[in-house]
């Protein structure tokens, strides 16, 4: 791997990494957040639950309880993925 200039990933960093560019892609393409939630959980189940991914990772959680509008819910759920992707990816891990 090192000879091609590739460098191991941890399935933490990768589940990260995929979480913020699904978000961005949501976001850039105006894509139903909410039909996205298992996805999420997916990943940040597969990562070992890294917090940085932790509020959109629990997003399906908050759907099944919420009592809240689905306008609400999408709301909510762009505002968790702005802040997805305005994080610094150099943040601390857990």
């Amino acid at each position: 791997m090192a000879e091609a200039g590739l460098t191991h990933m941890s399935c933490e960093d990768a589940s990260i990494r995929v979480a913020r560019e699904l978000a961005r892609r949501i976001l850039s393409e105006s894509l139903d957040p909410l039909s996205f939630a298992k996805d999420f959980e997916q990943l940040y189940i597969r990562a070992g639950y890294p917090r940085a991914i932790q509020e959109v990772g629990s997003l399906d959680d908050e759907i099944a309880i919420a009592a809240r509008s689905q306008d609400e819910l999408k709301a909510y759920a762009t505002t968790l993925l702005l802040k997805l992707i305005a994080t610094n990816e150099t943040e601390p891990k857990n």
